[in-house]
């Protein structure tokens, strides 16, 4: 009988580490912070009006801010999120009485959209930071993370983006004179 007590104990005690591991670990996962999920254009027009939101917020605390006219610059990896991002971005500063510049001149301020996305384990995010300058400070600058679903991947990484075309090559015309 003996014999049969100490394994017995010894499974016992393994099962109870177990146990209290797996409740450690699912204790951990639902206090981990979640990034909003982004599912839809819509999603991306309601992060586009929060940083608008802000931006106005903080117009109202710099002066220049608030009296430039805002310059939102192309994105520099034109994924379809970066692309409707500037365009919901131009809206809703615009809706909420901000000017928007239609051209990039000396008078503006520069509102710059960079989106990173992020491999993970889980899946893939984005960190989308929003900023406005004016060449030589930040007068407003906002970063969040955003979960992505696996079916909308291409949407937001720029590694799936097509590669630009090959620059021209150059050629040389001769002029062919006299013949046979």
């Amino acid at each position: 009988m003996r014999r049969y007590l100490l394994p017995l104990a010894l499974v016992l005690s393994l099962s109870a580490c177990a146990q209290i591991r797996a409740q450690m670990a699912a204790r951990e996962a639902a206090q981990a912070p979640t990034a909003p999920l982004l599912r839809a254009p819509a999603d991306w027009g309601e992060l586009a009006h929060q940083v608008a939101l802000r931006a106005s917020q903080r117009a109202s605390q710099v002066s220049e801010l608030g009296r430039k006219p805002i310059f939102v610059a192309e994105p520099s990896r034109p994924t379809p999120f970066a692309r409707a991002l500037n365009q919901y971005l131009r809206t809703s500063l615009a809706e909420l009485g901000l000017a928007v510049a239609q051209k990039r001149d000396d008078g503006v301020v520069v509102l710059e959209a960079d989106i990173q996305s992020v491999r993970m384990a889980e899946g893939l995010q984005v960190v989308v930071t929003t900023s406005i300058g004016n060449g030589s400070r930040y007068l407003f600058r906002d970063t969040e993370a955003y979960a992505v679903s696996q079916a909308d991947v291409p949407l937001y990484d720029e590694s799936l983006l097509p590669a630009p075309p090959a620059p021209p090559v150059p050629v040389k015309r001769m002029n062919v004179t006299g013949g046979a």
